[in-house]
């Protein structure tokens, strides 16, 4: 694989997760975009800080049939 094909599929994989799609590739795993929503965490000292909402990727590989 050379870089400018890598550079592409890491595009094409990041456009999609924008669009909330998930991209599935047989025989890798499947791409999707995961939401966390606002939390609130209580630190060491027992104060209470809120943890802003994210968006990540997660990925599931694929075990094979």
């Amino acid at each position: 694989m050379t870089n400018d094909f890598l550079k592409v599929f890491g595009l094409t994989i990041r456009d999609q997760i924008i669009m909330k799609n998930s991209v599935e590739i047989k025989g890798l795993g499947t791409f999707k975009a995961e939401h966390t929503s606002q939390q609130q965490e209580r630190k060491g000292d027992g104060k209470l800080v809120m943890l802003p909402p994210k968006d990540s990727i997660e990925f599931k590989a694929d075990m094979g049939e």
